[in-house]
């Protein structure tokens, strides 16, 4: 069967139905919306391409989150994502969010920030498969080194997070917020929640979700073999007592990464 190809339309034509409910989940303000146009309009988007597995009023989507929807938009003559606050989000802005992404980009984590507003996020549209499609799909011989480089890279991102003093907040459901590319790249998505004022435990949260309990585990482990829990609680337990680079490569270590 052939593909069929996503619907394009200009900002202009977003103020119409039905594209303008995915500007103004869930109900539609005039207000709201010509802000939010005018927001696309001054970041240079130029078109919504409504692309993704979710429905929408009908219309693809990305995502759709307590805080915001996920669509695709045209910027500078390429695709990008775009995160729109809901109405009715408990945030009143995109702001602290976006600082978040920009200093995680500082240390070489998730999609690149693009720009932002009040009510609208441009960033890096980030082409992969959530954490467990990827692993679930993986094939033939190099599995085994594959999930080592990947799970390692992630782990390495974590660490950075953390001696810059950023914490996620969602590793513990990483199966929603990381991507894996077609090269094994991984990358860390969606700092809503994240904050620089609470004591980090990305590397702890992520270990523990990839090789101690979490809904992943199974599957991780049945490629790179058993762990020593134990042992694993302990390099972690250094981790978070500030021993962190020598509980890093400890941890690597123990894990064969």
């Amino acid at each position: 069967m052939a593909k069929v190809a996503p619907l394009v339309v200009s900002v202009e034509e977003v103020a119409r139905e039905p594209y303008n409910l995915v500007l103004c989940y869930p109900r539609l303000e005039k207000d709201s919306l010509n802000a939010r146009i005018r927001q696309l309009c001054e970041l240079g988007v130029t078109h919504l391409v409504f692309q993704g597995r979710l429905k929408l009023n009908g219309l693809s989507v990305l995502g759709k989150g307590v805080a915001g929807m996920v669509a695709v938009g045209i910027l500078g003559g390429r695709k990008v994502a775009l995160k729109i606050r809901r109405l009715d989000s408990r945030r009143d802005s995109l702001a602290t969010e976006a600082r978040m992404l920009q200093a995680a980009n500082a240390v070489g984590v998730g999609p690149e920030y693009i720009g932002g507003g009040p009510d609208i996020l441009a960033m890096e549209l980030v082409d992969g498969e959530r954490l467990p499609l990827w692993l679930t799909g993986l094939r033939g011989r190099g599995r085994k080194s594959r999930v080592k480089a990947t799970v390692r890279t992630l782990l390495e991102q974590c660490h950075r997070l953390d001696a810059a003093g950023i914490d996620h907040g969602e590793l513990s459901r990483a199966h929603k917020n990381v991507l894996v590319t077609k090269d094994d790249c991984p990358c860390i998505l969606d700092f809503e929640s994240a904050s620089s004022s609470r004591r980090p435990s990305n590397l702890t949260s992520l270990t523990q979700y990839l090789f101690l309990g979490g809904s992943l585990t199974r599957k991780v482990t049945r490629v790179l073999g058993p762990v020593d829990r134990d042992e694993l609680l302990r390099c972690l337990r250094l981790y978070k007592k500030g021993e962190a680079e020598t509980a890093f490569h400890s941890t690597l270590k123990l894990l064969k990464l």
